[in-house]
């Protein structure tokens, strides 16, 4: 609604005031929901570099696998595929552009390598700065100039040499394009003063918009009445944004900070009733929850009064206790069953405060009227964190044995318990923005790693969690910085996600990447914020820039189960990679890449392209003429593409490859004892030394009843088996090795359960049954 309202002005503005330019666009949807803008048109493509693109296609048909559509400073390459692309849309919009005259000047080599940005000078009024960055072997410092400016890119020529590349308007301070814009125009024409308000709208920059019309009023005083219109256009674009910011916080839990907000700063003038009217409803949403809070607490209290039994008052107390200083608008759901029956006449008061508590720990759906069984549950809750916190095996085995003397308590009862749990261990204090210092607790060797929580962040609801990996020669907080910001305006805080940084290297500097033991304190990591934290687990992204995007290639393709997405800013893809790309059918990739930095590109070119061309869900966004940078200006596309993925389902046959013993987990077949081929290199006559082969680990639920094949060349195999996989009604078997190893009826084991989710912390995905063959 908003893009149609600011199309739908912009076009008018258009028609009015200037020959604006329309320019050929368009819009990519993914089967995800995903959105890509981009400029021009779609261009099929053979492969990502020149040799691929002169290869001759097998077979009569010219094969183009993947599309490039140009999106000004970057290109997005995808899948040209129904099962990655729902449909590719072309539009005309109009853009207002601004032209720079530069004076001629002699222009040098171009560059063929370029790292980061060593140190940059402020733009002078006349857009133009210093830069002083690495070059191939050497510190190159020259002069840049604004030379094109538009609502989505902003173009950088450089003075000395032949480069010019393209970046985000937003990242250019609005001082530095008007000044720049002034020595473009005529300051005394109406028209093209008026085209640079059409500009900061175009990049939905409303407070530099409402300046410049300040400045037109004072200057041409015959267009008040336009003005007057115009600023009331900008209001109403303005309190759009904010109602969008309003949903984006709310998706995110922060109800408090948008209650304020709009109740205290909304600005409520000359802006339409139906802009008003939703944000009416989000005050009034937030004050009725409040309401029923303490409808809620006072009706326990009440209804506590009337309970006569002792000892049923003493549980009751206990329980209402916990559910009055925890009860929030991130639970209130819990209390639906309460408040739906808290007026009924044919429930006692035992029956009422039942369906709060019995609710509270196994949800809505399996709320009970009875007080036993309401006590049952609570008990079970202790009996179930009691095991999660325990390090002792003795301990957690009489810990399991009072759980089955609990009448009534069934595998389905646990899960649902374990679904509405609380984090096992509590979580450190901290203030908003800054980072948490932390090391795992249960993990063979203690892992650092630094964690920031969103605003407003509560044990109630579940948040997804970006696992951020350095660059080599930066500190875990700089990735934390980068993500998360230092205030409430950070994009993670905005989001509502948690990030954590894990020390993924420690000592082992380069040579940590693709080991076992760099694998190991990533996902110890994972699993401690997940005790520590209310993760969602099937939203958990892997990310890193440089040699942490080479450590997501291979710890993203090594475990393509943990993840509901891998972002790669500036990695490479190493030898495992080149094997394991295959594995990564449900793991969706976002790349980022500089046209200039080194042979990146090409590097991983091989592998994207296959990648690509078997239908797997990645995009490819390769700046133009940029180098080794950390490209901050994408962060937005990441963090929208983000909240489109979640994990996959389990699937009932995949076919995996490993390469390392430390790779001995896909899904739900977990495997130990690997062949010595696969764990120590061949040595040929000649002294070459050839890297192992890739060992193919494959299984499969038959499509008629209920028989699971293993293909795993391993000594031992275990089986993590839930309703997902198989049918627990009917006779079970397992065929390995071509024999069957298992041929009974599956039964559902608590034990099992919490087993799983006491090594990795997953609440999310649950696991019924452990067979081990």
């Amino acid at each position: 609604m908003r893009l149609f309202i600011l199309n739908l002005f912009l076009f008018c503005f258009c028609l009015l005031f200037s020959s604006a330019q329309f320019v050929q666009a368009g819009e990519v949807l993914m089967v995800s929901g995903y959105r890509i803008h981009f400029v021009g048109k779609p261009t099929p493509v053979k492969g990502l570099t020149l040799e691929q693109i002169r290869q001759k296609s097998q077979g009569p048909v010219p094969s183009f696998p993947f599309t490039m559509v140009d999106a000004g400073p970057q290109r997005y390459y995808f899948p040209q595929s129904v099962r990655t692309v729902v449909e590719i849309t072309l539009d005309d919009p109009y853009v207002e552009e601004f032209v720079v005259d530069l004076p001629p000047a002699h222009r040098g080599q171009g560059f063929g390598t370029i790292g980061g940005f060593l140190n940059t000078s402020p733009f002078s009024e006349f857009g133009r700065r210093t830069v002083k960055m690495r070059g191939s072997g050497k510190i190159l410092e020259f002069m840049q100039e604004i030379s094109k400016i538009r609502p989505d890119y902003v173009e950088l020529t450089a003075k000395k040499y032949n480069w010019v590349y393209a970046v985000d308007t937003k990242t250019i301070p609005a001082e530095v394009l008007r000044n720049t814009i002034s020595h473009t125009i005529d300051e005394n024409s109406h028209e093209d003063r008026l085209a640079i308000v059409r500009l900061f709208i175009s990049c939905e920059n409303y407070l530099e918009a409402q300046t410049e019309l300040r400045r037109i009023s004072a200057d041409f005083e015959d267009l008040d009445a336009k003005v007057k219109e115009l600023r009331l256009v900008i209001r109403q674009l303005q309190a759009t944004q904010a109602i969008n910011e309003f949903k984006r916080r709310l998706d995110a839990g922060q109800y408090n900070l948008v209650y304020d907000s709009a109740k205290n700063k909304f600005p409520r003038g000359d802006i339409n009733q139906a802009s008003l009217q939703e944000v009416d409803n989000i005050i009034r949403e937030h004050e009725k929850a409040l309401e029923q809070i303490e409808l809620a607490k006072s009706s326990l209290a009440n209804l506590q009064a009337e309970v006569k039994d002792e000892k049923l008052l003493d549980r009751f107390k206990d329980m209402r206790s916990v559910v009055s200083s925890r009860l929030s608008r991130h639970n209130l759901e819990r209390m639906r069953p309460f408040l739906q029956n808290a007026e009924d006449d044919f429930l006692s008061a035992n029956e009422k405060l039942s369906l709060a508590y019995s609710a509270w720990i196994v949800g809505p759906a399996l709320a009970e009227t009875d007080a036993e069984t309401t006590i049952h549950f609570w008990d079970t809750h202790d009996r179930v964190l009691d095991y999660l916190r325990g390090d002792d095996p003795i301990e957690q085995q009489e810990t399991l044995e009072e759980l089955k003397r609990i009448e009534g308590i069934s595998p389905q009862i646990v899960a649902a318990i374990l679904k509405h749990l609380e984090p096992v261990w509590e979580a450190p204090a901290g203030n908003v923005g800054e980072p948490i210092l932390l090391e795992t607790l249960e993990s063979s060797f203690p892992v650092s790693y630094q964690a920031i929580l969103p605003v407003e962040y509560s044990s109630d609801r579940t948040y997804p969690l970006v696992v951020a990996l350095h660059a080599g020669g930066m500190q875990p907080e700089n990735e934390l910085v980068w993500w998360g910001g230092s205030n409430i305006a950070g994009p993670a805080h905005r989001n509502g996600f948690i990030v954590i940084a894990p020390d993924y290297l420690q000592d082992e500097g380069e040579t940590g990447i693709g080991s076992a033991e760099s694998h190991q304190r990533v996902v110890d990591a994972i699993r401690d914020a997940r005790k520590r934290f209310s993760v969602d687990s099937d939203r958990i992204y892997l990310v890193g820039h440089g040699l942490g995007g080479d450590a997501v290639f291979d710890i993203g393709m090594a475990h393509p189960d943990l993840f509901a997405g891998a972002v790669v800013i500036a990695g490479r893809i190493n030898d495992y990679c080149r094997h394991y790309w295959e594995n990564c059918k449900t793991l969706p990739f976002y790349v980022v890449v500089g046209e200039l930095d080194g042979e990146t590109f090409q590097y991983n070119a091989g592998v994207l392209t296959r990648m690509m061309k078997y239908r797997q869900d990645v995009i490819l966004t390769e700046y133009k003429q940029r180098g080794h940078e950390s490209y901050h200006e994408e962060l937005p596309n990441i963090l929208e593409w983000m909240k489109h993925h979640q994990r996959a389902k389990l699937p009932q046959e995949f076919k995996m490859k490993t390469m390392r013993p430390s790779d001995n987990r896909f899904y739900w077949i977990e495997f130990s004892g690997l062949p010595a081929s696969l764990t120590k290199p061949r040595v040929l006559r000649n002294g070459k030394i050839l890297p192992p082969s890739p060992l193919p680990i494959e299984g499969k639920k038959a499509n008629a009843g209920n028989t699971l094949y293993i293909k795993a060349a391993a000594k031992h195999v275990t089986l993590w088996l839930n309703p997902e996989v198989i049918n627990f009604d009917e006779r079970l078997k397992i065929r390995w090795k071509n024999r069957t190893t298992f041929n009974k009826f599956p039964e559902q084991n608590i034990s099992h359960m919490l087993q799983h989710v006491h090594t990795t912390g997953d609440r999310q995905r649950l696991y019924w049954l452990r067979i081990d063959l």
